[in-house]
């Protein structure tokens, strides 16, 4: 299926470990999803959040609370980097 190929074709063309520690390194203080990317210079919140939830999952960042999305109203995790 062609969605499937491109998916692939993205996920092998990212460099996860890269932006792993971009968002290391950018989680100075406690921030949102969109706060991250924005922080990075990225628009679109998928350049982050597939690799927030990785990090996650490795026990490097963690959901600390929720907080109001300025741009969207909706509430949302706010994440912090693991000690």
């Amino acid at each position: 299926m062609i969605t499937h190929e491109t998916r692939l074709e993205s996920y092998i063309m990212t460099d996860t470990n890269t932006r792993q520690i971009d968002i290391l390194t950018a989680l100075s203080e406690p921030m949102t999803a969109r706060q991250i990317a924005y922080k990075l210079g990225y628009s679109d919140l998928n350049a982050v959040k597939p690799r927030i939830t990785e990090l996650i999952k490795n026990d490097k960042i963690k959901a600390i609370g929720k907080i109001k999305d300025g741009s969207t109203g909706r509430t949302v995790a706010l994440y912090k980097r693991v000690v």
